[in-house]
């Protein structure tokens, strides 16, 4: 009898046997097999921005280059803002009103530091800064004082955005070195022309709207 009752309590001890009936126990988990590793996704590696690689760099002052057209545009500017302080004698006003006529003329009355660069081109100057991508132009013009990168002008959105225009030093020592580098980027505005402008898929809107009436009807 003593060794029934050590026999129970060693069966009782053994792991897995919790003395309770199999349907009252829970079930217990799959075992995986020795040797079975969990495959773990791979961790993509985040890549690194492409750095931007300056090209050339120049900076221009427009405003000596012509006295008399400076002296206008200068006395223009003091009237424009002594006219506002007239109209509407308030400080912070006649603040932002300054502010507006700097920022629309600085490229003119400060000097303009012109940047291109693989992936970019345009100016920053005192409180004016204007730089984009060289695929959001068609093609370049050449002019006797500088080159002007202009967008797809045979649309309505390209006539309504400003280009930007590269001023060349004043004896046009820089120009060759400016026309290389656009020539590398863009085409020449004549033969950008010449080409048939992409026609991108119309995704929404009223215009998109109208053609699929259209054609429909045109299927009856």
């Amino acid at each position: 009898m003593p060794r029934k009752n050590n026999d129970s309590q060693a069966e009782q001890s053994r792991p897995g046997k919790t003395g309770r009936p199999a349907y009252l126990r829970g079930l217990r988990p799959r075992e995986k097999p020795p040797g079975e590793i969990k495959e773990v996704a791979p961790v993509e590696e985040e890549q690194e921005p492409k750095e931007d690689v300056e090209l050339y760099r120049w900076t221009n002052w427009l405003l000596p280059r012509r006295p008399l057209v400076a002296v206008f545009v200068i006395g223009s500017l003091i009237g424009c803002i002594a006219l506002a302080y007239w109209a509407v004698p308030q400080p912070f006003f006649v603040a932002v009103i300054t502010v507006i006529f700097l920022n629309r003329l600085a490229p003119y009355l400060f000097p303009v530091t012109f940047v291109l660069t693989e992936e970019t081109a345009g100016y920053k100057t005192f409180l004016a800064r204007d730089i984009r991508n060289w695929d959001v132009f068609l093609a370049y013009r050449e002019f006797p004082d500088g080159v002007f990168l202009t967008h797809d002008i045979r649309t309505l959105r390209g006539r309504l955005k400003e280009g930007i225009f590269l001023y060349y030093y004043e004896d046009c020592s820089n120009k060759d070195e400016i026309l290389r580098i656009v020539g590398s980027k863009l085409k020449p505005l004549d033969e950008a022309l010449s080409t048939e402008p992409d026609k991108k898929e119309n995704k929404g809107g009223l215009r998109s709207a109208f053609e699929r009436i259209r054609r429909l009807r045109s299927k009856k």
